[in-house]
């Protein structure tokens, strides 16, 4: 039995720890056994993930020419059955798709057994343990790569797993092109094995054997790759036991591999402490690493059909009544936020509107039926407006009427002169006139005579001109004097100092 843990944070994730027990003959049971170990390294996880081992699993590669979700669902099972001798009612088919393009895609379909998927289940249940994910082993392995980040060749193979079952695998692009299990028979005789037992307690066979698995494992890459290997195609070593040493130093012997252990390179997430312990844990490291990052791992999941993991839905009803309560207590607090504000707003209101009315009071004691106070006090500041711009029409800025600067002016015209007025423009601090007269000494004569007024600062002739009918046509530009200016009497008129 092997274990993996990660901790898992909302940004990343740590590898914490590896865990290992035999399991034997004669140490009770294997539930017992399984529940034991988890107990003695109290091995509590949130989730539990488990794989299957080659061997139980039957895997083909192939491709199908669409990409359609649904109707891979449909075609795969089907392109399984004609490869294999069972029925469909007989097994469980997942996949996984490798690789899409315009054309189609290549699909990776597993299938195994139903019997066999029963038993791996009763025996996790009967230790108390419900996966939620039933992979097979050397897919969910490939996972581990990801530990060599940046590190990781575009184009390279991989060789792993454990003396028994050695996993190979191609990848292009870093996109996995192919996938096999190998076998490995024990050693012939019983002393050979005894003999060959490593400190781990893998056996370890001899150089023929070894020989035979490295020409294997080069024909597999030829079978995969579906032509010659580059020289120099990196290939990643990681496995169980002494065997894997002797293994990489096997491979690195063919020009086509260059061969490196996977725990020479710096490895994401993974302490110094642990790191020489990963090549015997890759396989449930690997399959630990898919729930991580579920989107970019590889992997299948057996749990199917009547097989299904139904604590995920149990998990997915908790989850949505956590964020229905949440989403409530989130409303009441908007809506007990929104009633405070409005009270405050209230509150304010109510002062603001008492201020108004001590205003309104103050402005217009003799209103006593207030219903609208700023819309009275607003029509009362619009009559005053209107009020003082009729008296503004009426009185200039210099204290005097339009009355008085009138009878200025015309007690300024000698009677000897007749004058006939066209226009008379009167504003705040000056008056233009204009108007037609007999000759042009009336004309210098009706300017001397209003400059003796004294009642104007300026007087100003513009414009003269004769009319067509003889007459001559003029313009009177006056000033009137400021505020406070002295003024005298004029001759037929008055003036006055406020």
């Amino acid at each position: 039995m092997k274990a993996a843990v990660l901790e898992t944070t909302f940004r990343d994730y740590r590898v914490a720890g590896f865990y290992r027990e035999p399991m034997t003959i004669g140490n009770g049971s294997l539930p017992d056994q399984v529940r034991g170990f988890l107990d003695r390294h109290q091995l509590n996880a949130t989730t539990v993930l488990s794989s299957l081992p080659g061997d139980l699993v039957t895997l083909r590669t192939f491709f199908l020419p669409f990409r359609d979700r649904k109707r891979l669902d449909q075609t795969v099972p089907f392109e399984l059955e004609t490869q294999v001798a069972f029925g469909l009612d007989e097994v469980v088919v997942d996949y996984a798709v490798l690789h899409r393009d315009r054309a189609g895609c290549t699909v990776l379909a597993a299938l195994v057994q139903r019997k066999d998927l029963e038993a791996h289940l009763a025996l996790l249940h009967d230790a108390g343990v419900d996966p939620k994910v039933i992979d097979f082993a050397p897919l969910a392995t490939l996972n581990a790569l990801t530990l060599l980040g940046k590190e990781l060749p575009e184009t390279f193979a991989y060789v792993g797993g454990n003396p028994r079952r050695v996993i190979v695998a191609l990848f292009r692009n870093r996109q996995l092109a192919g996938l096999r299990t190998l076998v490995v028979a024990p050693p012939a005789h019983a002393e050979e094995t005894e003999a060959a037992v490593a400190g781990n307690g893998h056996p370890v066979g001899g150089p023929e054997q070894m020989a035979a698995l490295v020409g294997e494992i080069r024909w597999t890459l030829l079978a995969i790759n579906g032509a010659p290997l580059d020289d120099g195609l990196p290939c990643i070593v990681a496995g169980d036991g002494v065997q894997f040493d002797q293994l990489g130093q096997a491979l690195g012997a063919i020009p086509e591999l260059a061969a490196r252990r996977l725990d020479d390179a710096a490895l994401r997430n993974v302490p110094p402490a642990l790191r020489a312990e990963v090549p015997s844990y890759i396989s449930p490291l690997g399959l630990a690493l898919r729930e991580v990052a579920p989107n970019d791992a590889l992997g299948l999941n057996f749990r199917r059909g009547e097989f299904a993991y139904h604590r995920g839905q149990e998990e997915l009803r908790r989850a949505v009544w956590r964020t229905a309560a949440l989403a409530a207590v989130v409303l009441v607090l908007i809506v007990a936020n929104t009633y405070m504000s409005y009270q405050q707003l209230s509150s304010r209101l109510a002062l603001v509107e008492a201020q108004i009315r001590n205003v309104f009071s103050q402005t217009l004691p003799d209103v006593h039926h207030i219903t609208d106070a700023r819309k009275q006090l607003q029509d009362e500041v619009d009559a005053a407006q209107k009020r003082l711009q009729v008296l503004s029409q009426v009185a200039p800025v210099g204290g005097v009427t339009a009355i008085d600067v009138m009878r200025t002016i015309t007690g300024a015209v000698p009677d000897t002169i007749k004058v006939d007025t066209d226009e008379y423009v009167m504003d705040t601090d000056s008056v233009r006139i204009k108007a037609k007269t007999e000759s042009f000494e009336a004309v210098d004569t009706l300017k001397q005579q209003l400059i003796n007024t004294h009642y104007f600062a300026d007087v100003q002739v513009k414009d003269v001109k004769t009319a067509q009918d003889g007459k001559v046509d003029f313009r009177l530009a006056l000033t009137l004097n400021k505020y406070g200016s002295d003024t005298s009497p004029a001759a037929g008129g008055t003036a006055s100092k406020p």
